[in-house]
């Protein structure tokens, strides 16, 4: 699951956020213009998330050139099926 994280009114930085949550996850881009942040693969979701997070409806090799390299992308779309 890929999940993006609205930090406009953020009072803690989104790795400590993601931890504070119990959540794991891959890698995370930054998304400055957007005041948010995606985290990739991310494990030990919560069924009810909080406000500030919601599911990421892109898949990463749709943010090519949007914080990620094609390496970046392909690594994070293969995770797990090695």
């Amino acid at each position: 699951m890929h999940l993006r994280l609205d930090t406009y009114f953020a009072t803690k930085r989104a790795e400590e956020r993601m931890r504070e949550l119990g959540i794991t996850y891959q890698h995370a881009t930054p998304q400055t213009s957007g005041d948010q942040w995606w985290f990739w693969n991310c494990k030990n979701v919560p069924d009810s998330l909080p406000a500030d997070l919601t599911p990421l409806g892109l898949s990463p090799m749709q943010c090519i050139g949007r914080g990620l390299s094609r390496e970046m992308a392909e690594e994070i779309r293969d995770y797990g099926s090695n």
